[in-house]
């Protein structure tokens, strides 16, 4: 997506038709910048003393804007979402809104497109260009979620060797299995051992299906190693704790409470340490134990 820019003015002379260039929006698919000058904010009152109270008017306008730009930029980092323009409220329908809504006060021109990439860096040089200021701008912070938490302990050298990553469950072999089912490692070493992963920041339906899919690969395994001879242990699931105070923190509580007993709960570093341990040991692949049984 390219990138959509827009210059905020405010029209200090209803006659001359005089503006004063006040801030600027610019709209991309990974965050939306936005600033205005504080400096010319202040001086607004002096610039059109016909229009009592132009200055808190326009101030309040220009931080409800900055407001839900923030507030945008945050629930697209916490969704690893990318914005689509012609359906977000930052949109051309918006913006002839907000002209209206804040009774012609703030000016937007038609939002352009630009053909590069836009970053914080490019933004601070179109501020400067046609505000005259400098700003700083807070760059988003890097959320660390929890799947590239997790990512290194898959990733260890010669883990692939020892065990099957994303092993497929074929319904024709495992009982209780309506359809190719997957998990992302399972191994051997006298005892199988498998590993789930439950990220609980996802929706109650994800999360509540993975459960219920882990339940049933538990109770397949069980009646495989009856017939194969062999034994299964509990099966860990890797996690990380929600927020409290959160519907997903309620929901791991009671995923807690109720499958303590049929799992063990590991969160990302003993998940590590147990791939570790893994790689270190004379564990074989649960492909290979299978094909031993069709010998």
């Amino acid at each position: 997506m390219k990138t959509f820019f827009s210059i905020v003015s405010i029209q200090t002379n209803p006659i001359s038709s005089e503006k004063v260039v006040m801030g600027v929006l610019a709209i991309t698919e990974n965050e939306i910048y936005f600033d205005y000058s504080k400096s010319k904010l202040g001086l607004l009152d002096k610039f059109a003393p016909t229009k009592i109270g132009i200055g808190s008017m326009a101030k309040n306008a220009l931080q409800q804007i900055k407001q839900k730009v923030a507030e945008t930029n945050k629930a697209l980092t916490k969704d690893q979402q990318q914005l689509v323009f012609a359906k977000s409220i930052f949109s051309k329908d918006y913006i002839s809104y907000l002209n209206k809504y804040n009774n012609g006060i703030l000016h937007f021109t038609e939002p352009a497109s630009l053909p590069f990439d836009f970053t914080a860096e490019k933004f601070l040089q179109y501020y400067y260009n046609f505000i005259g200021e400098t700003v700083a701008i807070e760059t988003k912070k890097e959320i660390v979620t929890f799947a590239k938490k997790i990512k290194p302990a898959f990733e260890k050298e010669g883990l692939d060797e020892k065990a099957d990553l994303k092993f497929t469950f074929d319904p024709f072999t495992f009982n209780g299995i309506l359809k190719e089912t997957h998990i992302p490692l399972i191994t051997k070493n006298g005892a199988i051992s498998a590993i789930q992963i439950v990220d609980f920041s996802l929706g109650e339906q994800t999360v509540v299906h993975h459960l219920y899919e882990t339940k049933i690969i538990k109770e397949a395994l069980n009646v495989f190693a009856q017939k194969a001879n062999t034994t299964v242990k509990k099966i860990k699931i890797a996690f990380e704790e929600p927020n409290q105070g959160t519907l997903q923190h309620d929901l791991f509580d009671l995923s807690i409470q109720n499958y303590k007993d049929d799992f063990d709960f590991i969160t990302p570093d003993l998940l590590e340490k147990e791939t570790e341990v893994i790689c270190n040991s004379d564990n074989i692949k649960f492909s290979d134990f299978l094909l031993t049984l069709e010998s």
